[in-house]
């Protein structure tokens, strides 16, 4: 028997939701065969078996697994396997309080999952029995919360609490996609000690220095911030263990992509020395990826800092969480006009936007991100300095 482990996608998540079994439960399976597919926050990956062997499922579709543990077991042959299940009902059986002698049956044997769903859902024994089964797992119970079975008692409380209104409420469940972002956001809470600083930049050189130019406000602060790399290593950092960091060769950049069908972070590596038309081209590819969810495997590889892009009109400010595996976030809003004073006091109004890093203060301090901040503005608001980045 060989354990069905889950590598390690990425270093930005802890885990994934397993999507989807491509082999039923008790399956013969070959080496290098996709057997499962899984979602990261970042994109879904397929799960290949290493050795051939018959499946036996561990978790079910839509839970979430963790990174380097089984989620299920290869058995030399199907006998191996009937060997095993029996040996596990023998073992439940024998830790298991004795049956009752219910109308409905003996009580069936629950697996861990289909216990816990069954408790929070308030589904009652002669409810489980009625399924007729020995071994109940967690599709089981939630084939009857799909139903509608609850229990009595607590739908008259719910009924008499909230009355008609209850009736007409609406339940949306998340999608894995969002699932999966869920479980980075409340990592990045539970374990980031996150803090904020943003600056406003003037886009009057970029405006006038533009032209015709095939690159856009988000290549060109790509490019400044791959350009502060070296001033700045700590910003591209991973962080390790004791309280160190890890730092990047290059200034390869993950930049947010949603059009609708989910957030990916795909990389545009060695931004700092590519031309700027280059990752231009790489970012309309991203566009498209994103819309087919077609996306290659590298090319969430090797992020060394993230550009958060929150350019839609109106939006003045934003503050991301920092990935785990990251030490920071930086963010671009939108675009808008500004009324300022020239010299004699004369009233004039001028393109601007807010660039901002959110950023692990456990590595980075409010003076770094302030030089960092200025840093990037002093280069997308001089003419020489746009020249040389998008040369």
């Amino acid at each position: 028997m060989r354990e069905l482990l889950l590598p390690k996608f990425n270093n930005n998540d802890e885990g994934c939701v397993l999507v989807d079994w491509a082999v039923e439960d008790g399956d013969e399976v070959f080496a290098d065969e996709v057997v499962a597919e899984v979602e990261t926050a970042k994109a879904l990956e397929e799960l290949v078996a290493d050795v051939d062997g018959v499946l036996h499922r561990l978790v079910e579709v839509g839970a979430q697994c963790e990174f380097g543990r089984p989620v299920g077991l290869l058995f030399d042959s199907h006998q191996e396997r009937d060997d095993y299940l029996a040996n596990l009902a023998s073992a439940d059986v024998s830790t298991a309080p004795e049956d009752e002698d219910h109308d409905g049956g003996p009580e069936p044997i629950l697996s861990d999952a289909a216990r816990t769903l069954a408790q929070d859902h308030g589904i009652r024994s002669e409810q489980l029995r009625s399924l007729g089964k020995r071994v109940v797992k967690a599709s089981d119970v939630q084939r009857l919360i799909d139903q509608g079975v609850m229990d009595q008692g607590a739908e008259s409380a719910a009924a008499g609490a909230a009355g008609a209104a209850a009736d007409a409420a609406a339940v949306v469940s998340l999608s894995t996609r969002q699932r999966a972002v869920a479980a980075v956001v409340s990592e990045a809470h539970r374990t980031i000690p996150a803090a904020f600083a943003a600056i406003a930049v003037d886009l009057t050189a970029f405006r006038a220095t533009r032209g015709g130019a095939p690159y856009g406000l988000v290549e060109l602060l790509v490019k400044a911030m791959a350009a502060r790399h070296a001033d700045f290593p700590l910003f591209f950092a991973t962080p390790g263990a004791d309280h160190t960091l890890v730092l990047a060769s290059d200034a390869n950049v993950g930049v947010t992509v949603d059009v609708g069908t989910g957030l990916f972070i795909p990389v545009l590596r060695d931004a700092a020395r590519r031309p700027i038309g280059d990752l231009a081209d790489d970012l309309m590819d991203f566009r498209v990826s994103a819309l087919r969810q077609n996306f290659r495997g590298d090319a969430f590889a090797d992020e060394a800092i993230t550009l958060s892009l929150h350019n839609d009109p109106d939006i003045v400010l934003a503050a991301p969480i920092v990935h785990p595996g990251r030490t920071c976030v930086v963010t671009l809003c939108a675009e808008r006009s500004e009324v300022a004073l020239a010299e004699d006091g004369t009233p004039f109004t001028r393109p601007v936007t807010t660039v901002a890093v959110t950023y692990d203060h456990r590595f980075l301090n409010g003076r770094d991100a302030v030089r960092f901040l200025t840093a990037v503005k002093q280069d997308l608001e001089s003419a020489d300095a746009i020249a040389r980045l998008a040369g």
